[in-house]
């Protein structure tokens, strides 16, 4: 049970990383400036952005860019509908905070977060101090990240 609710977690963590790559689209109809899925001159992301299943109905992921950059907050849904994740961006940084919800719309986790962009990859990686929360939204632990990888576990409440 844990390795798949870990390959879960990891797959809803990739997600976002593998749409930033995707083939550009035509703008959704509307009135500019209120378009979705719009591009700047140079091609990058720009302005409101939402993100589909190949359903076309089934929304997995809304937020603003600004010239290529997420910017504030970006939410992250699971295929029922349900709120799975928030980030907030903040413009400049490659670092933001990040919640995850239970399937019950509890708080489940909350940290911060990176992306590395290299030439050939881009890495999403949680580091420092996070909170967990069980599903009725009570601090349980806190858990200690650097670049992923869990590094400590504190079963005491803070």
């Amino acid at each position: 049970m844990k390795k798949i609710y870990t390959f879960t977690l990891l797959l809803l963590l990739l997600l976002p990383l593998t749409m930033h790559g995707q083939v550009k689209q035509k703008p959704s109809k509307g009135i500019w400036p209120f378009q979705i899925n719009r591009f700047d001159k140079e091609g990058r992301h720009h302005g409101r952005w939402k993100l589909y299943l190949p359903d076309n109905t089934t929304l997995l992921r809304n937020g603003r860019f600004k010239h290529g950059q997420e910017r504030g907050k970006w939410r992250y849904y699971y295929p029922d509908g349900s709120l799975r994740k928030i980030e907030y961006h903040k413009p400049g940084s490659k670092e933001f905070l990040v919640r995850l919800f239970h399937d019950n719309g509890q708080l489940e986790k909350q940290g911060m977060a990176r992306v590395v962009e290299t030439d050939r990859v881009i890495h999403y990686y949680w580091f420092g101090t996070w909170q967990i929360y069980n599903r009725a939204g009570q601090l349980t632990h806190t858990e200690y990240y650097e670049k992923g990888n869990e590094i400590k576990l504190d079963l005491s409440k803070k």
